[in-house]
């Protein structure tokens, strides 16, 4: 695996994404030729900060981001979410040097949701930039984008890890980098009955009734109108119910983690999605899963090594035409 180089599929978790960071620098310490990358979510900002040369850049932002920065990402609006994500479109820019997947010497994927349809959408071709920006479209967060006509969202709602996204690339070996968590604010609002989609609907309606009593009716209704017809007819109403939708169905047919060579899995289970603060601790744990895991990606590992307890667990290939839908 190590003279031929590896792909890696990097998973979304939001905060717990910045071990990715961790995982790639480690590789490249260890001279491990990443030579394919996948991304969703969180991991889409990861590897596309990798591909495009500008890693250390992004470490050095994420290390000293503030909270006074993060305002500037509150370009509000209720087309689909609180925030349009204009902003955050242009610094996805410069981290990618304004450059389109054709201009990259690794081959890169990123993975979004149609919300339409609830599919995953594979994106390769035209701006990095605005893939990215609708793979890290937290849905009721940011507004969906735009793509082709089609209205996308966080490519985590469909696959928390991209490995079928990795695979369509060919790379020599599959390598899943997984930082997800039940914590995972879809995972964790669909699997409670009481968030369930129905009940959520529910609180809905019960806040547009209590709500016409406490703003004054005109601006409540135009707010509400405005939530539900944003851009393509995706309000901030329906874009969150969607989400749940979405989620549920991917609960219900399992995942696809364990369809690959070797699984990486940092320890991040202490850390919440929204700790960025806390970006040291989390790429160290990063390092640290991809320092273990070293012995199984370039072979040297005996048979007898613990590897599972490290955070890397080897699998072996699946018979040809096997595997799990993804």
């Amino acid at each position: 695996m190590h003279e031929a180089g590896i792909g890696l599929a990097l998973g979304g978790g939001a905060a717990r994404g910045l071990a990715h960071i961790g995982v790639l620098r480690e590789l490249q310490a260890a001279g491990v030729a990443v030579t394919h990358v996948a991304g969703c979510s969180f991991g889409s900002v990861v590897g596309a900060a990798y591909v495009c040369g500008t890693l250390g850049e992004l470490e050095d932002r994420i290390r000293t981001l503030g909270r006074a920065e993060l305002v500037r990402y509150a370009d509000a609006t209720f087309s689909g979410g609180v925030l349009r994500g204009d902003a955050l479109l242009d610094e996805l820019r410069h981290l990618t040097r304004g450059l389109h997947f054709e201009d990259l010497a690794v081959p890169f994927a990123v993975v979004a949701t149609d919300l339409e349809s609830g599919a995953p959408v594979v994106l390769r071709t035209g701006s990095i930039a605005e893939a990215v920006r609708a793979s890290v479209s937290v849905p009721g967060l940011f507004a969906p984008a735009v793509v082709g006509g089609r209205a996308l969202v966080d490519g985590g709602l469909v696959e928390l890890v991209p490995l079928s996204a990795l695979r369509e690339l060919r790379p020599p070996r599959v390598v899943a980098v997984d930082v997800s968590s039940q914590d995972d604010v879809w995972t964790r609002a669909a699997t409670r009955a009481r968030l369930s989609v129905g009940g959520v609907r529910s609180r809905w309606r019960r806040l547009s009734e209590a709500a016409t009593d406490l703003v004054p009716g005109r601006v409540f209704t135009l707010l509400a109108a405005h939530a539900r017809t944003g851009e393509q007819g995706w309000g901030l109403v329906r874009t969150v119910l969607t989400a749940f939708d979405i989620t549920e169905a991917r609960l219900q047919r399992g995942t696809s983690h364990f369809q690959a060579d070797l699984v990486i899995r940092p320890d991040v289970r202490r850390f919440h999605g929204h700790q960025f603060d806390r970006a040291a601790e989390i790429i160290a744990a990063g390092r640290a899963a991809a320092r273990q895991a070293l012995p199984v990606i370039t072979g040297t590992a005996a048979a007898s090594d613990p590897v599972s307890r490290s955070g890397a667990v080897p699998v072996p290939r699946p018979a040809a035409g096997g595997g799990m839908a993804g």
